[in-house]
């Protein structure tokens, strides 16, 4: 059998202590510094950056017979990049991504076209989330990526979320395989043609069940938007977007032959509002997702007759500068168990946060979040709904 290039794994390292994850770490940063602080002496067009972000994570669940159970861990992400322009409007750029915890079972280095589960890598991972080639036209004109790349479109503010497209939130990797196209359209409106390639073990970017690519109809998604950020009254942000997925959902669930197409439409806006001459201001937003097609409610195990619910919607509150680089924000949604493609929102969940920042420059902040996630919709012999609760203490470092 054929293999795609991506499909490659460089190395698969067994399970081991947690020296092995610092190992592992130490390894990274050495590896990938050592040779770019020789190429930023012999050639100044080579840039070096990246960031750390960690802390301490802690959650708590109570299931649906009413038990409960807990977790925590010291956890961290750590992200190094390489980039070099060329040719006037050319750019390349690589970035190695790498997830640690204190609890992580083992190791493993990989490339290849799908994460371990359909949310993204796992503790103890390292891999490529970046590897692509750029072209940026004058006069904020055109621009074009080829290869493995980010993208994110969320709602503005201090617990910045999206329900659609919205790579490595927190201390996530996720990644786009493909090409994306960004250019003007009319009236300070930018279009985004983003076309996915998915491998058919899964994806780089959230995909959650049933979403399945093992039928070859499904190689390619496609999202199509328009993006925008000039001001209009109190109003900097505005955002419609499609995402479309053939032959992707396994409406009957994965052991039925039966696809369909998975269609979804969003839309946000957001605005800020001063509030004060020292600075002080109110930035909010609100966002909706519908999904057009969505699998059958017993499939997903939500006790419901009929196709499960595509709705999906968020709104969020944040005050900047209540006191000089400190903000404090306010985030509400639920999504339905057919919305299946938020990195922030799990399916069949009502989520209320709260989070703090404090950001003491540029390129250090801290946070912290309390966060609860519960159940819409339950069988009917289910007790009580799922609730889990979690909390967490990080800070992030650019350099």
């Amino acid at each position: 059998m054929s293999m795609h290039p991506l499909d490659s794994i460089f190395t698969a390292r067994p399970a081991g202590s947690r020296p092995a994850a610092r190992t592992v770490l130490a390894t990274l940063l050495l590896a990938m510094t050592a040779p770019v602080a020789m190429a930023q002496d012999a050639d100044s067009a080579w840039k070096f950056s990246g960031d750390l972000r960690g802390g301490y994570f802690a959650s708590e669940r109570t299931a649906r017979d009413g038990s409960q159970s807990d977790d925590d861990a010291f956890n961290a992400r750590l992200r190094v990049a390489l980039q070099r322009g060329f040719a006037g409007n050319w750019t390349f750029r690589t970035r190695a991504a790498g997830r640690f915890s204190s609890e992580q079972d083992g190791t493993d280095i990989y490339l290849r076209g799908y994460a371990p589960t359909n949310v993204g890598t796992e503790f103890g991972d390292v891999t490529l989330d970046e590897a692509y080639l750029g072209y940026s036209a004058p006069s904020d004109g055109m621009r074009v990526r080829i290869g493995r790349f980010q993208t994110g479109f969320a709602v503005p503010g201090v617990a910045s979320k999206g329900l659609d497209r919205n790579d490595s939130p927190n201390i996530d990797v996720n990644w786009t395989d493909g090409v994306h196209l960004d250019l003007p359209v009319a009236n300070d409106w930018r279009g985004h043609v983003i076309a996915q390639y998915r491998h058919r073990r899964g994806s780089g970017g959230v995909a959650r069940s049933p979403l399945d690519f093992s039928d070859s109809d499904s190689r390619t998604s496609l999202f199509l938007g328009l993006e925008n950020n000039q001001r209009l009254g109190p109003v900097d942000h505005r955002m419609l977007s499609l995402t479309w997925m053939p032959a992707s959902l396994a409406d009957q669930g994965t052991a039925n032959a039966s696809r369909e197409d998975y269609l979804a439409i969003d839309a946000r806006v957001a605005g800020t509002w001063p509030i004060h001459d020292d600075g002080l201001r109110l930035v909010a937003g609100a966002e909706v997702g519908y999904a057009l097609n969505t699998p059958a409610s017993a499939v997903l195990g939500t006790g419901q007759r009929g196709d499960s619910d595509g709705l999906a919607w968020q709104l969020q509150a944040s005050l900047y500068d209540i006191a000089p680089g400190h903000h404090l924000g306010v985030a509400y949604g639920r999504a339905g168990a057919g919305w299946l493609i938020s990195p922030d929102f799990r399916p069949n969940d009502a989520l209320a946060e709260i989070r703090y920042q404090w950001r003491v420059n540029p390129k250090l902040s801290f946070e912290a979040r309390i966060r609860e996630r519960k159940e819409i919709e339950i069988p009917a012999t289910a007790r009580r709904a799922r609730v889990d609760d979690d909390f967490y203490l990080r800070a992030s470092i650019k350099f």
